[in-house]
């Protein structure tokens, strides 16, 4: 029942989406100006898992690739709700957002497909009660901030729970949806007894000692599989010239990042607002990882399917690019 329940949910919640956006007839951004220039639009959010597309931006990669002109504008957007709505609505052409996410949206039909991994990102499961040590620990009246249902942390948690569990959705009535912010500071303050967050917020929360990290997640999800990747509408993937262009920038893109650490470093201190000491630290840490592939891709879309959180199983020719080379 609560299979179909969160299946159903999520159902309406892209549902709505499309219903906002004016339909899902597959238009895109790209277009031509006023003089007659290509313009795209590409859509991510907040944090250092997006370094690929800081540095395609501040180098000017596309426009350097792209044979003849281009404007190409960056915006910066709250959820991976709201990409989803651009690229179906026309407004973006490029859009980033997490894994679960994103088979999601294949799997509802919004028209894109993966293009590019961007990164692998420590996640985790922390708990401000020391009798709390694993999932089985967790009461009935203790709460799970994660930023909403169907986000990759609610998948990450099912996997667990199916697992240690035996049912997917185990611990989905414990959830209390907040940003990664606001979760934080929930753990801190006793408002919630356990959070599941992403990097940065789960590199701060390891180093209070007052919290102790639950093993589960990391047993599901271990270093080194996908966080974020990069959807592109159907209109640029065929667009030969311009996917082309994308893709040499986002080669070039990660040929710096994984060659030059401190030219990194100097971006992120300019998109994340932090200092340059934080930012390599974050950039030290073992978990943050930047790559072009898909890992564990093709477990997580069977897994969603398989616990109801999407209503067709997605397969890997279905959802990436050609070009994307799934491990």
């Amino acid at each position: 029942m609560m299979k179909k329940l969160v299946a159903l949910l999520l159902s309406v919640s892209m549902v709505f989406a499309l219903t906002a956006c004016g339909g899902s007839d597959g238009g895109s951004a790209q277009g031509t100006t006023g003089d007659g220039e290509k313009k795209i639009t590409i859509a991510y959010q907040g944090g250092i898992g997006y370094a690929p597309i800081h540095v395609m931006e501040e180098k000017d990669l596309i426009e350097a690739n792209y044979d003849g002109e281009i404007e190409v504008e960056f915006v910066k957007l709250d959820s991976g709700a709201a990409i989803n709505e651009g690229i179906i609505g026309g407004t973006i052409d490029i859009g980033c957002m997490g894994l679960g996410p994103a088979i999601s949206g294949v799997a509802a039909g919004v028209p894109y497909k993966a293009i590019s991994n961007l990164c692998s990102q420590s996640h985790g499961l922390m708990s401000n009660d020391p009798s709390i040590k694993s999932l089985a620990g967790i009461k009935t009246e203790d709460k799970i901030a994660l930023v909403n249902t169907g986000s990759i942390q609610h998948i990450l948690l099912a996997m667990a729970a199916e697992k240690n569990l035996g049912d997917a959705h185990a611990l989905d009535n414990n959830i209390q949806a907040m940003s990664h912010a606001e979760g934080m500071a929930a753990l801190e303050s006793g408002t919630v007894k356990l959070h599941l967050t992403s990097s940065p917020f789960i590199y701060q929360e390891r180093e209070n000692a007052a919290y102790n990290e639950l093993p589960e997640i990391n047993e599901v999800w271990p270093s080194g599989n996908s966080f974020l990747l990069a959807m592109a509408s159907n209109k640029v993937v065929e667009d030969e010239k311009l996917n082309a262009a994308v893709l040499a920038a986002f080669d070039q893109a990660f040929e710096f990042i994984n060659s030059d650490k401190e030219g990194l470093a100097e971006i992120e201190v300019e998109y994340l607002a932090l200092d340059h000491d934080t930012v390599m630290s974050y950039l030290n840490e073992k978990d943050c990882q930047f790559f072009p592939q898909l890992r564990g891709a093709d477990d997580m879309a069977s897994f969603m399917y398989s616990a109801g959180f999407v209503t067709k199983e997605v397969s890997m020719d279905e959802f990436k690019h050609n070009n994307v080379v799934v491990e």
